[in-house]
């Protein structure tokens, strides 16, 4: 049985195994992904630059996006940066 996981599962497993450093910016996050081949389980494809960046934006507290795993929290930094 494979374990599916969502990207930002993925991610917070990254940060706890500190495979990317927190806080991170999107850079850091793209880099990531790149770095570590990091696939969409859903689709096995690469997460193409705009979708990372939407991710970022409905994944955080407080986002206008349905979605329900809102988990990071963005620091109000240049460049921006987010943590769990």
């Amino acid at each position: 049985m494979i374990n599916i996981l969502t990207l930002l599962e993925k991610l917070e497993q990254a940060v706890k195994n500190k495979d990317i450093n927190s806080p991170f910016t999107t850079e850091d996050l793209k880099k990531w992904i790149k770095t570590c081949a990091i696939i969409n389980d859903d689709t096995i494809s690469n997460y193409s630059d705009k979708y990372i960046e939407g991710f970022l934006s409905s994944s955080t507290i407080g986002s206008t996006a349905t979605k329900t795993d809102e988990k990071l929290r963005k620091l109000g930094t240049k460049p921006e940066s987010y943590e769990f």
